[in-house]
């Protein structure tokens, strides 16, 4: 799938959990956390979702790409709940710091979601911290709304759905 925000080209890579460059994104978004939360972030304190989690058809794991590059923008994954049917989980989303503000979180965020669907999932969720701002904002303005807690984890106190 491609798409261009602003004047920026991008393609949407399908099927990426266990690729080396989504290891790469994810060290990159980790790092980015470990700046931004208080007091740091460790991700062996997180719940590591195995890369069988986020792979079709129990969910997938996407990287953002600028088209005719190799560069990654960002990534993102969804995973079908297992403790519920019709509900999926979108985890990870990142965009490096210089695409922010071009659409593309708006569009990864619609690329998860159509992820989601075609899964069978009826019902969205995800969990974050409230000093991810840009992340908040993006959320609330596509409809998300509070929803109950899923999920124990020490950098999470905001969690947010939709139904799809």
């Amino acid at each position: 799938m491609t798409m261009s925000a602003a004047a920026r080209p991008v393609r949407l890579l399908e099927g990426q959990a266990a690729s080396e460059r989504a290891a790469r994104a994810l060290s990159a978004y980790f790092a980015e956390l470990d700046e931004r939360l208080e007091g740091g972030f460790r991700a062996e304190l997180v719940e590591a979702v195995p890369p069988e989690e986020c792979t079709p058809p129990h969910g997938d794991f996407v990287l953002v790409t600028e088209l005719g590059t190799s560069a990654v923008l960002g990534c993102g994954g969804v995973r079908v709940r297992p403790d519920s049917s019709g509900v999926a989980e979108l985890q990870r989303m990142w965009l490096v710091p210089g695409v922010r503000g071009e659409g593309l979180g708006r569009f990864l965020l619609r690329s998860l979601e159509n992820r989601a669907r075609a899964l069978g999932a009826r019902r969205v969720v995800l969990s974050l911290n409230r000093s991810l701002s840009e992340a908040m904002a993006l959320f609330r303005s596509a409809g998300y709304t509070s929803a109950e807690p899923y999920e124990e984890n020490p950098y999470v106190d905001v969690f947010l759905g939709k139904d799809l």
